[in-house]
């Protein structure tokens, strides 16, 4: 399928925070100005605030939206509705979406073990896809991904690591790369939160063959963007955690609600990340962050503040706020389907499927409360 083409003057007046997407599609004067036409499956919590970013978009049709659950059509369709005052067709089987002809592009946040399946007919069928991470839940399914997206070149393909999109983290991570913060020495991230225990929808968050546990389903995140920082992966980690803290309320949860994790690099570079979901509703134990320390300053990606051990150097914020970087990541995979040119996406297939490795390393660390390496895992070994 051939991408649409977009006149450059129409496009800059869409939306002001496509700013990465606008540098990206540049030479695209004369082109079509009729809108994408898209489907969106999956219309869950992630789902609907996929579909509100593409009705931001005013290049982009939502022709139909699918879900098993007829209550989460019924708020899309309502939602589309209210915005654009036409109601998108509503389809159960996403299988019957992908069969649409017209419909040009699909965003898919479905539980992580329907991933791979879905990205691959999407694939097949020949539309653009916004994948949400993890891109699989197994080496075995990145791998086909992968492979199948090699054969089809014309067909854009980003995969939902919005961070990679967002204007702090690209400023952040081209400064780091610069060698401003001097040779990295260590990390830290932590995802603590109150809310737990956090089930999804018909219980997927709450079992591991659906969701791969927090390492793979959330955590992934930050795995990307150590990757990222970093140019390189992981060799090595440890963790240690719980798979029991809410089972007298869920007998069946067997996911890891509370864990402990660091990863090692062979330059030495080391992360230490703590993640869990029974936290005192208090801000003084919750929150979510990300740092990393140099020789020479260090970075904290939650406020975007750039310190300097030389206190004569003045502290610079980037980009303070918070940053709609869902928005962007969504802008910038219009930006690609719009274009005469292939583009680069923000995260290539192979990095997102780095960050499922990282994953299962820590997965399997935890697990055992032991050091896993890079290499037992991409080996397929047991353990």
């Amino acid at each position: 399928m051939p991408p649409i083409q977009l006149n450059r003057r129409r496009f800059l007046g869409c939306s002001a925070a496509a700013g990465w997407a606008l540098t990206q599609t540049r030479g695209v004067e004369g082109a079509e100005n009729r809108p994408i036409r898209v489907g969106l499956i999956g219309l869950g919590n992630r789902g609907t605030t996929l579909l509100r970013a593409c009705l931001d978009e005013t290049m982009v049709e939502v022709v139909a939206v699918c879900d098993a659950e007829p209550k989460h059509l019924a708020r899309a369709a309502g939602i589309v509705e209210k915005v654009k005052g036409k109601k998108p067709d509503l389809i159960e089987s996403a299988d019957r979406l992908l069969e649409r002809a017209e419909i040009e592009a699909v965003l898919v946040a479905l539980p992580c073990d329907l991933h791979a399946i879905t990205y691959e007919n999407a694939l097949k069928a020949g539309k653009h896809l916004y994948a949400e991470k993890p891109l699989g839940l197994s080496l075995a399914e990145c791998d086909r991904l992968i492979a199948e997206a090699d054969r089809r070149s014309d067909q854009v393909v980003h995969v939902g690591f919005q961070r990679r999109s967002n204007p702090r983290y690209r400023e952040a991570i081209a400064a780091i790369h610069r060698g401003d913060l001097g040779e990295l020495v260590s990390g830290s991230a932590a995802w603590v939160s109150s809310n737990g225990p956090i089930q999804g929808h018909d219980g997927w968050l709450s079992r591991r063959d659906r969701s791969g546990d927090w390492m793979v389903e959330q955590a992934v995140h930050v795995w990307d963007v150590f990757h990222w920082m970093t140019r390189g992966l992981p060799s090595q980690a440890f963790g240690s955690g719980r798979r029991d803290v809410f089972r007298k309320s869920q007998p069946d949860r067997d996911v890891t609600d509370d864990y402990q994790a660091q990863l090692r690099w062979s330059d030495g570079f080391a992360v230490n990340f703590v993640q869990s979901w029974i936290a005192p509703a208090d801000d003084a134990f919750t929150g979510i962050s990300q740092r990393v320390i140099g020789a020479e300053g260090g970075f904290d990606f939650a406020t975007g503040t750039l310190t300097f051990r030389d206190r004569k150097r003045p502290r610079q914020i980037l980009h303070p706020g918070v940053q709609p970087d869902t928005v962007q990541s969504i802008q910038a995979f219009f930006g690609a389907v719009r274009s005469p040119e292939r583009l680069e996406p923000p995260v290539s297939l192979r990095d997102a499927k780095e960050a499922t490795v990282t994953g299962l390393m820590v997965r399997r660390a935890v697990d055992g409360n032991r050091v896993v390496s890079r290499s037992e895992v991409e080996a397929g070994s047991p353990g």
